[in-house]
C-alpha cells in the first residue's frame, strides 16, 4: 500500500476536521483508496492547542510553514490558513517543489488561479480545490469529469450557507434581517464581521471558479456584478411567497452561445423549482447542461467535517493521479471571458415603491416606467393609514439600464418617501 506523507498548514476549523477524520477513519480510507494517508507534520501558530487535538504523539507540530514546505518526505501540502498573501506563498512554493497542493481557499483560487495553475503545469503537479466552492458538494470534480461531455447553458448556485440561513429564518420565523443575522452569528454560521457573506463577496469568489470551469476561461471576481442581502426586508420575503417565489442569494452564470453573464444577487426563485426548497445553511448548485439536461447537487456548504471531507477527497483523488496527464478540464486563466455588463442584461423585476398617500401617485409612477419602456405585469398597493404607502410592481422582462433609469427618476420625485427596493425574478426552467 502506498504511503502518502501529508503536511497540514492551518489547524483551525477545517484543519481540525482533517485531523479528526484521519485519526478516526484512516484505516477505512486506506481500504477504499489503496493509500495510507500519514499526517506527517502540522503547522499552526497555536502549537499547544494543536497538540491537544492529537491522539498520535508522533505527529510533528510546528509554527513554521517553511519547515513543512522544505521537508522532502512530505509530498502533499494541505493549505487551510485562508487569505491570499501567505496562502499564495505556501501554495506557490509547494508547487515549485513538485508537491501536490490541496486547498479550501476560494479567494486564493479565484484571485491567484492563473499563477498557481501555471506553476502546477510547469512542475508536473496539480492543485485540488474541491473544498473551495461547495463544502461537501463534489461540484468541481463533477464538472471536470462527470459532466465532461457537456457545455453549460446556466449555473444557479446557493453558494453561501450564512445568507441562506438568514433568509430562511426571515421567512420561517418572521425575523427581520438584523435579528436573523444576529442569530446566525450566535450559532456560528456567520462571522462577527459578516461582510464577506452578506454582501455576496464569498459567493462571488465561488461563482468565479464555477464560471471559469463552465466557460474554460478566467472570470475575475472583480468583473462579476455582486449585490448582498442587506436590503431584503420582511415585506420582500412575504410578498415573494404570496407571488409564488422564494428569495435566495444566487450566483448566476449564463451562456447563450455568444455572451456570458456572471452575477450574484438576491433572486426570487419559483417555489416549484427544487433550488427554492433548499433551506437553512445548506448549499445547492443547479446546472443546465447540453446533453445531461438539468442536474442539482445539494449538501452542507461549510462546517468542519463536511469541508474536511472534501479536502481529503482531493488528497486521495490527486494522489491516485500521479504520473497521469493533467486534469481533463481546467480553466484557461490566461484568457479572460468577456462578460455581459449587468446593465445590458434583461430580467423580470420586483419593485417596492415607498410613497406618500395621495391621489395620482400610481399615475406618476406608471408614466415614468412607460417612458423608459418598462412594462408592468402586475401591481398591488398596501391599504394602510400611514406613510409610506408600499406599491409593489412586477415587470415584464426589461433591460436593467432602462429599469434603473426609471427608478432613479421616480426616487427623485416628491412622492417618494424612501428609496425603492428592487429584486430580480429568475424563471429557472
Amino acid at each position: 500500500m502506498k504511503k502518502i506523507n501529508l503536511g497540514l498548514i492551518g489547524a483551525g476549523t477545517i484543519g481540525s476536521g482533517v485531523i479528526r477524520i484521519l485519526q478516526e477513519n484512516a484505516k477505512e480510507i486506506a481500504k477504499r483508496s489503496g493509500l495510507q494517508l500519514n499526517l506527517h507534520t502540522i503547522c499552526d501558530l497555536d502549537i499547544d492547542k494543536t497538540k491537544a487535538l492529537l491522539s498520535n504523539t508522533t505527529i510533528k507540530v510546528t509554527d513554521s510553514y517553511q519547515e513543512v514546505l522544505t521537508n522532502p518526505e512530505i509530498t502533499t501540502i494541505i493549505e487551510l490558513i485562508g487569505g491570499i498573501t501567505t496562502a499564495y506563498e505556501v501554495a506557490a512554493k509547494a508547487l515549485q517543489a513538485g508537491k501536490i497542493v490541496v486547498t479550501a481557499n476560494k479567494a486564493l483560487i479565484s484571485e491567484k488561479g492563473a499563477e498557481l495553475f501555471a506553476l502546477a503545469k510547469q512542475n508536473n503537479t496539480e492543485i485540488g480545490y474541491e473544498a473551495a466552492v461547495g463544502g461537501t458538494i463534489p461540484i468541481i470534480r463533477s464538472m471536470k469529469t462527470g459532466f465532461v461531455t457537456n457545455s453549460y447553458q446556466a449555473i444557479y448556485g446557493i453558494l453561501n450557507g450564512t445568507t441562506n440561513y438568514i433568509l430562511t429564518k426571515m421567512e420561517e420565523e418572521g425575523l427581520d434581517y438584523a435579528t436573523a443575522l444576529q442569530q446566525a452569528q450566535e450559532l456560528g454560521f456567520a462571522e462577527q464581521d459578516p461582510t464577506f457573506d452578506v454582501e455576496g463577496i464569498d459567493a462571488g469568489h465561488k461563482l468565479s471558479i464555477l464560471g471559469g470551469l463552465a466557460s474554460g476561461k478566467c472570470i475575475p471576481t472583480r468583473e462579476i456584478y455582486i449585490e448582498g442581502i442587506a436590503k431584503i426586508s420582511k415585506t420582500e420575503i412575504r410578498v415573494a411567497k404570496e407571488l409564488g417565489y422564494r428569495i435566495k442569494l444566487l450566483g448566476v452564470y449564463k451562456f447563450d452561445g455568444e455572451t456570458i453573464e456572471a452575477r450574484v444577487h438576491p433572486t426570487m426563485v419559483p417555489l416549484n423549482h427544487p433550488i427554492a426548497g433548499v433551506m437553512n445553511e445548506v448549499n445547492a448548485i443547479f446546472l443546465q447542461t447540453s446533453y445531461s439536461g438539468p442536474a442539482m447537487l445539494v449538501g452542507n456548504g461549510a462546517g468542519s467535517l463536511p469541508t474536511a471531507n472534501a479536502v481529503l477527497s482531493d488528497v486521495v483523488f490527486y494522489n491516485t493521479r500521479i504520473g497521469r496527464d493533467s486534469a481533463i478540464v481546467e480553466t484557461n486563466y490566461s484568457q479572460e471571458a468577456k462578460l455581459l455588463p449587468i446593465g445590458e442584461s434583461s430580467e423580470r423585476f420586483y419593485i417596492r415603491f415607498n410613497t406618500v398617500d395621495k391621489p395620482g401617485v400610481l399615475g406618476e409612477i406608471t408614466q415614468i416606467l412607460g417612458k423608459n419602456q418598462v412594462s408592468i405585469a402586475s401591481f398591488r398597493q398596501s391599504e394602510v393609514d400611514e406613510e409610506p404607502v408600499e406599491l409593489i410592481v412586477i415587470t415584464h422582462a426589461v433591460q436593467e439600464n432602462k429599469l434603473r433609469k426609471a427608478i432613479k427618476e421616480i426616487d427623485a420625485l416628491t412622492i417618494a418617501k424612501k428609496s425603492s427596493v428592487v429584486v430580480r425574478l429568475e424563471n429557472i426552467s
